[in-house]
């Protein structure tokens, strides 16, 4: 991925830039680095395919500026993003790059002031650490530079770490250590005289629509063209992860629209329905397409180097990154559509469910809230980790406070939005530091290869969002009419969530899913027979059966009691996770997700050793 590392107040600036330089991995990578004064250095760290990059730009009056990652403009890349900067900052305007397009952190060095800036984008898509004492501070993209040097301590967070567990993800400046801490998004922060003052130059706020429904889905449509059209722009190979959901089908649609050229991969255990459905739309769209086979074996040995991609401030996201190396000698940008279900299809408000045969269904409707507050959205999240489950391996103090750190957590996310409708809030904590969100952790992990484009975040495409009522989003109607217009061959295929024509409306799939289960359970119908127990129809593997059934996973999982680097911390019980660890491998509960955090806790620590925890 593009990395940036800068270094100030300490004489050896430039020598310690170089040293955090060497701590990324270096495959397929350029490097740069500038000094402007000795105790001031600013190093970046690109893929060798991405020519629009390149070091550290130097100005004339001193300014020395890095912009890591993509700016769009209206027909592409914006040519000169430095020299953007650099007239922002003499203006005094830089809570105006909170309104540029793309994915992108950025650093100026101001020797003559003796100042450094740090930049999250609009959604903070790109994580940017910070360490700093009264005299000195270090920062980077990537936590390992950080973690590796010696004057940096690192104690462990309480915060982060219960933030992991429940929310599989840290929340606002946290990490999982006290001392380092994350920069949120549209933030500015700034260096100067031994102190950091932290400003928000833009929060996450909701709009009326101005528009109706009609217009809105034909608005929708050609901002996915639109901003398609700017990622497919640059002179490298492009492709789009492709599976057999509606979302990459839909930037499929958008990419043929353009007329630029693209192709499809796509990664799965075996050739099952997605997969199938997936191949459909590559060939009804006469383009390239290519199956990744992932194995228990591949997932297995990605648990390491995947949990450093994502500076192991998530779950490990195994479930791409073993296929990455075979991706990258066809492609070396990816598009996908991640973030379209979650924005324009509203997959994590609180929408009615329904029980039948077994299953539980979510139906294209809101369900009353009593309110939003930060304690009822985290009690009703759909993701993440059960607190009463996360409470059962802590030691008995942490766990004493663990629902105040998880609701503090949710505060503290919160805060970074302006929501008047309340059902909203569930989106603003999803929505809350996108290079953090653990749905975006396999994601954010491609970097470490390849270079990923999602066409979610583009300002169009997501200003319609915005301007959604929670009502439209919920029952998808926007979303699948836009669908209809840019792809209506694809249409004609399956969806693979109910395996009904996406040209029918969520309602109308449901309401042939509720049928299809009732045939189900009276005896009329039956599901399809997997030809492994591990396997899913999906695009991946069954996590919980993988432990259950594979034996290297399986002793991972057991592994897990005795761990050093777990207990080590003291903040365990090792008679819980014991307890944790039996139930599941008996089938009486499903503790996947936590097993996984766990795993991920051991591959990061007794790799990168801790000093303690603080208080």
């Amino acid at each position: 991925m593009t990395a940036l590392c800068v270094a100030a107040g300490m004489v050896e600036a430039g020598a310690i830039v170089s040293r955090m330089l060497t701590n990324l991995a270096s495959t397929n990578r350029k490097f740069g680095q500038a000094s402007p004064a000795p105790d001031l250095a600013l190093g970046h760290s690109w893929h060798s395919f991405l020519q629009y990059l390149g070091p550290p730009v130097s100005f004339q009056d001193g300014l020395t500026i890095l912009v890591s990652g993509d700016i769009f403009d209206d027909d592409g890349l914006y040519p000169t993003p430095a020299n953007l900067i650099a007239d922002l900052y003499r203006v005094d305007c830089l809570h105006k790059i909170a309104w540029l397009n793309g994915s992108f952190c950025i650093a100026i060095l101001d020797p003559i002031k003796d100042k450094v800036t740090l930049i999250t984008d609009r959604l903070a898509s790109r994580s940017l650490f910070v360490w700093h004492d009264d005299r000195r501070l270090l920062a980077s993209s990537r936590l390992i530079p950080l973690v590796s040097e010696s004057l940096v301590p690192k104690r462990l967070s309480k915060q982060g770490i219960a933030e992991l567990l429940v929310y599989q993800r840290t929340i606002a400046c946290h990490t999982q250590y006290e001392n380092i801490a994350s920069i949120p998004a549209s933030q500015v922060w700034v260096w100067e005289k031994g102190r950091l003052q932290k400003k928000t130059s833009r929060k996450l706020t909701w709009t009326k629509p101005e528009f109706t429904k009609a217009e809105a889905a034909e608005g929708l449509a050609v901002a996915l063209t639109r901003a398609t059209a700017r990622r497919l722009s640059d002179p490298t190979r492009h492709g789009l992860l492709m599976s057999g959901g509606l979302d990459s089908r839909t930037v499929l649609g958008a990419a043929q629209k353009t007329g630029l050229p693209i192709g499809c991969s796509t990664v799965g255990a075996w050739d099952n329905t997605e997969v199938e459905l997936a191949r459909k739309s590559s060939k009804l769209s006469n383009v390239p397409f290519t199956l990744h086979h992932c194995d228990a074996d591949a997932l297995g040995s990605a648990i390491a180097p995947a949990t450093i991609a994502s500076d192991g401030l998530f779950s490990a996201p195994i479930n791409l990154f073993p296929c990455l190396s075979a991706i990258a000698k066809n492609y070396d940008v990816m598009l996908s559509g991640h973030g379209l279900d979650y924005t324009l299809r509203g997959y994590y408000l609180p929408c009615k469910t329904l029980k039948l045969a077994g299953s539980v269904t979510r139906l294209p409707m809101l369900r009353k809230i009593s309110n939003s507050n930060p304690s009822t959205i985290a009690d009703s999240l759909r993701v993440g980790i059960s607190p009463e489950i996360a409470k059962t391996i802590l030691e008995p103090s942490f766990a004493a406070e663990f629902d105040k750190r998880r609701i503090t957590g949710m505060e503290e996310a919160l805060s970074n939005a302006d929501v008047d409708d309340k059902y909203n809030n569930w989106d603003a904590f999803i929505l809350h530091s996108l290079g953090r969100h653990y749905a975006y952790s396999d994601f954010v992990s491609i970097d470490e290869v390849l270079h990923h484009r999602p066409i979610a975040f583009d300002p169009v495409v997501f200003d319609i969002y915005l301007s959604m009522p929670p009502s439209w989003r919920a029952e998808g109607k926007v979303a699948h009419n836009a669908m209809m217009q840019l792809c209506p061959k694809l249409m004609t295929l399956p969806d693979s969530n109910t395996g009904f024509s996406a040209r029918f409306g969520f309602s109308r799939q449901i309401a042939l899913v509720l049928i299809r289960a009732i045939f189900r359970r009276i005896g009329l119908a039956a599901r399809t027979p997997l030809p492994d127990p591990t396997f899913t129809h999906g695009s991946w593997m069954d996590m919980a059966m993988l432990f259950r059934c594979n034996p290297a996973w399986r002793d991972r999982a057991e592994r897990l009691i005795d761990d050093p680097a777990i207990n080590e911390s003291g903040l365990f019980k090792q008679n819980g996770i014991r307890k944790i660890v039996s139930a599941h491998m008996s089938g009486k509960a499903n503790h996947k997700k936590l097993l996984m955090q766990l795993l991920t806790f051991s591959s990061w620590f007794s790799n990168h050793p801790f000093d303690g925890v603080a208080k």
